[in-house]
């Protein structure tokens, strides 16, 4: 049998950024608020995934954007 050659060329390295600060609440939003908090119980128990999750819910949340 023979064998194709492949090409085994390096990629380039992922260059990241700095994470973004965490979003903070509105200023009279009992959401924004529930979402800070849940978010500071997330991060408590060291759940990364949670804490960046929220941070998305939060920064997309209406009441975030005004």
């Amino acid at each position: 049998m023979h064998r194709e050659a492949r090409s085994h060329r390096l990629t380039p390295p992922v260059r990241l950024g700095l994470p973004r600060p965490a979003p903070k609440p509105a200023a009279s939003c009992d959401i924004c608020r529930a979402l800070v908090h849940e978010r500071q119980l997330a991060d408590a128990r060291g759940d990364k995934t949670k804490v960046v999750d929220l941070n998305i819910e939060l920064r997309n949340h209406p009441e975030h954007q005004r």
